[in-house]
């Protein structure tokens, strides 16, 4: 597998000392060629270069069994004894896109920021298996928007379900960007076109839109288009105004109570900052480890006369070592991770009142209120 990998740079290796055997019986110079991987240049093939990055991220123990089901579905013959790497070094010989979309796929569930628009008829609510399975429609049509805006030709996207919410990967170009770079010893640029992964997240339960995206009219599209593909209107989803800091200034240290929700061991605020409506926009910020205990201890508290953009706290989950950052940024936006523990964080918000129920704003704000943002 390991020469397969490594056939379309041989001439590459070859002028670096390391000659690839014919056969898989002969052996290969490991050491020699462990240090050219490590330095590569710009004379490496590219492809090279992506599938070893490929099969060492997405090759992981946790990863196995859907590696296991993927090479099945796709006829790959897989050995009794193989690890996950060797899965997914033969899924990348085999159908390599699968697994660059995975590689995809597990840097975006990294990313914590995302806004809500929700439906402008709360009672209009879609069961998952009531989702149109095809998504090439909705596809196509996002091609061609991406296309109009001087994106590039081609767009996958792709959709699997998370708990009780269905999850979408739309992958991309950019507008084209050009880098100084060097070639050998000369000075001179590489023109490329960037691509761009974005998520959409449908949560039934809340009967809205989640995205996280590079910009505005990213998020416009995908309302647009996910609304009337799936679910027969462009303008099903609105923007929303829901969340909001109120609780912090109304109930001090009690709004962060959490004995009521299963999974949750303690919440902290950790920054607060406070915006005036002056003409020059002040911006106070307090940070502490504990910013309810230490205004205790100079005999103060939440200020309840300005407005609050911002807050982070910290969450312990049960059976999480370390805490998880949450971040509020009224009037949309929440920042914090979107695997299991989401579901814990949302119900939390809920109950604290830190989510507007049945307050949306109007849609034709959209536009100013998303620069704003």
């Amino acid at each position: 597998m390991l020469i397969k990998i490594l056939k379309p740079c041989c001439a590459f290796l070859e002028a670096n000392g390391v000659t690839l055997p014919e056969s898989a019986s002969a052996d290969i110079d490991y050491m020699s060629l462990a240090g050219i991987l490590a330095t590569p240049d710009e004379g490496m093939d590219s492809h090279v270069i992506e599938g070893l990055h490929v099969i060492t991220a997405v090759g992981t123990d946790g990863n196995f069994d859907e590696l296991l089901n993927i090479a099945r579905r796709n006829f790959i013959e897989v050995d009794m004894d193989a690890s996950a790497c060797d899965l997914a070094a033969r899924i990348w010989l085999v159908q390599p896109q699968i697994l660059q979309l995975k590689d995809r796929e597990q840097v975006v569930e990294r990313r914590r920021k995302f806004e809500s628009f929700r439906a402008r008829d709360a009672r209009t609510v879609v069961p998952l298996n009531k989702i149109p399975a095809d998504l090439g429609p909705l596809q196509l049509d996002l091609e061609g928007s991406f296309q109009s805006k001087k994106r590039g030709i081609g767009c996958v996207l792709a959709r699997h379900d998370v708990g009780s919410e269905a999850h979408f990967l739309v992958q991309h170009g950019q507008p084209c960007k050009r880098v100084p770079s060097r070639k050998g010893a000369q000075s001179t640029c590489t023109l490329l076109r960037p691509e761009q992964t974005d998520k959409v997240i449908y949560d039934p339960v809340h009967n809205e839109l989640r995205m996280n995206a590079s910009g505005p009219w990213d998020l416009r599209l995908y309302r647009e288009k996910f609304g009337l593909h799936l679910f027969g209107d462009p303008h099903n989803f609105v923007y929303a105004e829901k969340y909001t800091l109120a609780p912090l200034q109304k109930y001090g240290a009690a709004a962060l109570y959490c004995r009521d929700v299963g999974g949750m061991e303690w919440v902290r605020l950790v920054e607060v900052e406070y915006v005036s409506d002056g003409p020059l926009s002040l911006v106070d910020r307090v940070k502490a480890d504990d910013v309810f205990a230490a205004l205790a201890l100079k005999n103060r508290s939440i200020e309840c006369d300005v407005g609050i953009r911002r807050a982070a706290f910290e969450v312990k989950l049960q059976g999480v070592a370390k805490a998880r950052p949450l971040e509020i940024q009224p009037r949309n936006i929440a920042k914090y991770g979107r695997g299991e523990e989401a579901a814990i964080i949302e119900q939390w918000l809920h109950l604290r009142e830190f989510v507007l129920v049945g307050t949306a704003a109007e849609d034709e704000r959209f536009e100013s209120v998303l620069a704003f943002a």
